[in-house]
């Protein structure tokens, strides 16, 4: 497979307009055709919203938070640029999402002013038994969604050791990401971006024989109620929680064009009918 698809989506961000915690207040309207912030949109008036649990760990009160100061000019440095790109900056020095309007200011659940850096596991196998593709997957606690097992790059950590540490707390299955595939770079669709931070990630497939994923004893961390091989159709793929859809489908159609994969003719077979239906 050739490298990691990169950037900003070039689709309209929606979740990061339709779709919100549980927390955060209603977000302003905003029309597909005044999401950039190139366009004039008139009377813009988003809500400002940080969640009581980011300014808790704000890093310079709490020594073990992880949390940038509330106040923006307190950030020792800022990034100025991201996967996405060059970060832009607004009249009181907060950085713009790069992929325009959310309709919520600040920060909300996201501990970081501008990009906040997730790096998402994708786990893959052929169960033979069943005929079909499955991925390792969690079912999150604050929604019941399934998603990939990933979570956020600590400050200085390298990615890989992110992927594999995440996926080692939500699954209790050790494995090592520098092995895997790189999916994609740069910007996600989340509900909980908004004008000001927004996440972005890094993914990694890896595709295992069937042999080695019988013999793992999945045990679901403190995050996710529970864990397990999720059968993959087009439905469950669907409904992945933020953009995890994107990144898997991603997933499957690299390995499924991948000459050099070691996909016997019948796995191979199993993964194109279900690319198929995606």
């Amino acid at each position: 497979m050739g490298e990691a698809e990169k950037g900003v989506t070039t689709a309209l961000h929606v979740k990061a307009r339709f779709e919100k915690p549980a927390e955060y207040p209603e977000r302003f309207p905003v029309p597909d055709d005044l999401v950039g912030w190139e366009i004039p949109y008139a009377g813009y008036a988003p809500p400002y919203y940080v969640s009581p649990v980011v300014l808790q760990n704000d890093s310079s009160r709490n020594p073990a938070g992880w949390a940038d100061p509330e106040g923006v000019a307190l950030v020792a440095e800022l990034p100025a640029e991201s996967f996405s790109g060059v970060i832009r900056f607004d009249s009181a020095g907060r950085p713009l999402n790069p992929a325009g309007r959310t309709g919520i200011a600040g920060r909300g659940l996201l501990g970081k002013w501008g990009p906040n850096f997730a790096a998402d596991p994708i786990i893959t196998r052929i169960n033979h038994h069943e005929q079909r593709v499955e991925m390792l997957a969690v079912q999150r606690r604050d929604n019941g969604q399934w998603a990939i097992p990933g979570g956020m790059v600590d400050r200085g950590e390298e990615v890989s050791r992110t992927l594999a540490r995440e996926l080692q707390e939500e699954t209790g299955v050790v494995l090592d990401m520098g092995e895997g595939v790189f999916v994609y770079q740069g910007y996600v669709d989340d509900p909980r971006n908004t004008d000001n931070a927004w996440m972005e990630t890094t993914a990694k497939h890896l595709h295992l024989d069937h042999g080695l994923a019988e013999r793992m004893d999945l045990q679901a961390g403190d995050d996710a109620r529970a864990v397990r091989w999720l059968p993959l159709s087009a439905e469950s793929i669907r409904g992945l929680y933020a953009s995890h859809c994107a990144l898997v489908s991603s997933a499957l159609a690299g390995l499924g064009r991948d000459e050099h994969s070691t996909l016997s003719k019948r796995d191979r077979g199993i993964v194109e009918s279900l690319l198929k239906m995606l």
